[in-house]
């Protein structure tokens, strides 16, 4: 069998009516559009939008090929989509630039007094480092009665017969690829697929609900992974949305890593079963709110763990999400 070249990504598109590209038709429903490098009897190499990729030959139902003129289209596509994605990326740099210098300065911290005791079981996470550069994502785009998309970035080693857990990340501003972002370096290193909404956002439940059904529909026929061992992280409404996704599929999400902000309805109270890591800014408005969340989940014999870091309401540094991502995969 030919030996799959490294790829991390795969952009995959679902075409509506006629497509105008290679396709492969996957055994699990879904179709890749791509443009085929090699077929021997065991499998296809095929390009997709930034490497290449194997299936072998027991994944495959049928192979749609198109002509160069086709593919050509389809390589000038991916090109044109990826300046989009830079220049978009760019945007959001300027733009974090600035609030950054428009921010208010932090409050001081407060002393800890004798009577104080920590509430966490785990020793505190180490003082964060320089943060590291954050490493890419490709782009999903598919239709399940609305068109939907999401970010996605796959495990180095990434190979088809192999079953992967899968970190589901949702942020107030339906910016997944930034959450998703955030989580690859501790992800890579556990060989765990990272997906990140762009459309659930901040506003009503039944859109958000939508689109998270519309992910847990997609992810499993497009990629190899374990049903039994998903998890979610969000920041802000973000997290509300993961605690939301795991309370409606409590049999296939085993965590929740909340950032900023806790339950999605507390009248629905904690959901037992699924691990909590919760971490929150000291000058964050909301850290009230995740303390009393904590004293509930260890009331109702939750596994839980809260992480108290320097700073307000904001993601964590990348070794705080180490700390949560390996916390998971001991619980």
């Amino acid at each position: 069998m030919i030996k799959r070249i490294a790829a991390v990504f795969l952009f995959v598109a679902i075409a509506e009516g006629v497509s105008f590209a290679d396709v492969i038709h996957l055994k699990s429903g879904a179709s890749v559009e791509c443009m085929i490098k090699v077929e021997t009897d065991d499998a296809v190499v095929v390009t997709v939008s930034i490497g290449e990729m194997t299936y072998p030959r027991d994944l495959i139902e049928s192979v749609s090929k198109a002509g160069d003129e086709e593919n050509t289209k389809l390589k000038k596509k991916w090109e044109d989509q990826k300046k989009q994605r830079e220049a978009e990326q760019e945007q959001q740099r300027k733009l974090a630039a600035e609030q950054e210098k428009s921010a208010p300065p932090k409050a001081p911290e407060k002393k800890e007094t004798a009577k104080e005791k920590p509430q966490e079981q785990n020793p505190p996470a180490e003082k964060p480092k320089e943060e590291k550069p954050l490493k890419s994502v490709d782009t999903i785009n598919f239709y399940d009665k609305f068109t939907y998309r999401y970010a996605v970035r796959l495990p180095p080693n990434y190979n088809m017969k192999t079953k992967y857990p899968v970190l589901f990340c949702f942020d107030p501003g339906a910016n997944g690829d930034d959450a998703a972002k955030r989580f690859a370096y501790a992800a890579d290193k556990l060989n765990w697929i990272i997906v990140g909404s762009l459309d659930a956002h901040n506003g009503p439940w039944p859109p958000i609900k939508r689109a998270q059904e519309a992910m847990l529909k997609d992810i499993p026929k497009r990629f190899s992974v374990d049903e039994k061992r998903f998890y979610a992280a969000g920041l802000s409404g973000g997290a509300r949305m993961s605690f939301c996704i795991a309370r409606n599929h409590p049999d296939q999400f085993k965590g929740v890593i909340a950032c900023g902000a806790g339950l999605d309805d507390a009248k629905e109270g904690v959901i037992r079963n699924v691990a909590v890591y919760l971490c929150v800014g000291k000058n964050d408005s909301n850290l009230g709110e995740m303390q009393e969340l904590y004293k509930k989940l260890d009331i109702a014999h939750v596994k839980a763990y809260k992480n108290e870091f320097e700073g307000g309401h904001e993601w964590p540094s990348s070794e705080i999400i180490s700390q949560a991502l390996d916390w998971m995969t001991k619980q």
